[in-house]
């Protein structure tokens, strides 16, 4: 009985007096809860652009419609409201259909859009302040890009020499402002592969041409075709060049070649030295290497061709000699000597005109790309007659040691033994 009395004074007794009581005290909470401002800075709101006219852009808008650079929020208003926005609750969206060229967004609340559905902005935002934000409009620009191929990076895979890359030149069709576009247009984009990411395992399975198999390329893979345009883009876009499909490395298998004919001599007396150095002062001496066929002296001795390809060797094998170049003892002790290459404009037509005819047509109607084509084969031939070194063996580099002594030229050959001869006296 006592706890329903005292239930009955608590609840009953006197109840529209309590009952006006918590209303009123419910209004109170309710209004101080909704004057009270409260202030909050939310970074990274993105900004959305709304209304573009077509033939315009802007610098740094995606093409989502949002911008590159995000801003931050400073908003004032009710406490509630402010309390519960966090990073990602809200976006601005701005209309420029009616702006000048260039101009300084504004801001307002009419711009906020929440993104977050239990938030309603409504009129509870009752100031905004933000950085400075310049908007600027260009006009849209597509056009083609260079892309430059540069020299690759890292090592070709053991066994292996790098030769060269083909397309050797590509371009990006892009569109963005007309300033941005015409600065990548003048300064083009660089594209350089990693030849560490290819394996030795790659390039033993590709098949060269036929018995000309020690060239071999090696296609490019989709996702290495990408670059950067960093003003246009934060991440690397795929090359939309039609002739990415086409594009790779060029490697030569490693391998000594025989070289299976003698090849010829020749000691060179340059004109400034003729009156005491010439063929009737220093005769070439004697050896047991070398041998006079029908007055020409060639090197006997049986060599091995590195660092060019075996159609290269077809072509040159009968147009190559070893020159020695004559020269005061005062002024050179040992005698410089080199490759020689007779006729080698006519060598390189022939290389060039063997190796289009066994390449797949698919410049036939392109005529520019042919010729393109042409001049990069072309490169590669004057790369190997750079290139090309003679060996007696493997590991062991031929090596004339000339010098002009008793009136003669003397050519010793270190490491002749090594292929069954004795060194000369």
């Amino acid at each position: 009985m006592a706890m329903e009395s005292l239930i009955h004074k608590i609840f009953v007794r006197q109840w529209q007096r309590k009952l006006v009581a918590f209303i009123a005290a419910a209004i109170v909470w309710f209004s101080v809860n909704v004057t009270i401002i409260s202030t909050k800075t939310i970074p990274g709101v993105p900004i959305r652009i709304t209304n573009l006219p077509p033939d315009k852009t802007i610098i740094g808008l995606q093409p989502n419609g949002f911008l590159f650079k995000r801003t931050s929020l400073t908003l004032s208003g009710t406490k509630s409201v402010i309390d519960q926005l966090e990073p990602g609750d809200i976006e601005v969206l701005l209309d420029v259909s009616n702006q000048p060229n260039e101009s300084v967004a504004q801001i307002t609340k009419k711009n906020l859009i929440s993104l977050n559905p239990n938030i309603n902005l409504g009129n509870h935002i009752t100031e905004i302040s933000y950085p400075s934000t310049v908007l600027k409009m260009s006009p849209l620009l597509t056009e083609k890009i260079p892309i430059n191929i540069v020299s690759p990076e890292g090592s070709a895979p053991e066994g292996y020499k790098f030769l060269d890359i083909w397309p050797t030149r590509l371009t990006q069709t892009v569109t963005g402002p007309e300033e941005l576009v015409l600065a990548l247009q003048h300064d083009g984009v660089d594209l350089a592969f990693n030849l560490d990411e290819i394996t030795k395992e790659q390039l033993d399975a590709l098949k060269g041409n036929g018995q000309y198999d020690d060239e071999v390329g090696f296609l490019v893979p989709d996702q290495w075709k990408k670059v950067l345009l960093s003003s246009l883009n934060r991440t690397p876009i795929a090359i939309n060049d039609p002739d990415a499909k086409a594009l790779h490395i060029n490697f030569l298998r490693e391998q000594m070649i025989p070289i299976k004919s003698n090849i010829p001599l020749h000691v060179f007396y340059p004109l400034k030295n003729l009156a005491t150095i010439n063929p009737e002062t220093y005769a070439l001496a004697p050896s047991p290497y070398i041998q006079i066929k029908y007055t020409v002296p060639v090197l006997t001795l049986p060599l091995f061709a590195s660092n060019v390809s075996k159609i290269f060797l077809d072509i040159v094998k009968d147009n190559i000699e070893l020159e020695i170049v004559t020269a005061p003892t005062v002024e050179r002790e040992n005698l410089e000597w080199g490759i020689g290459f007779i006729d080698d404009g006519h060598l390189e037509s022939s290389y060039v005109a063997f190796v289009l005819s066994n390449t797949p047509g698919q410049y036939d109607h392109q005529l520019a790309k042919r010729l393109e084509l042409e001049q990069h084969y072309r490169k590669r031939f004057r790369t190997y007659m750079q290139q090309m070194k003679l060996y007696l063996l493997p590991k062991y580099p031929l090596n004339l040691e000339s010098r002009l002594t008793n009136d003669q030229v003397k050519i010793h050959v270190p490491n002749a033994s090594l292929v069954g001869l004795e060194h000369a006296n």
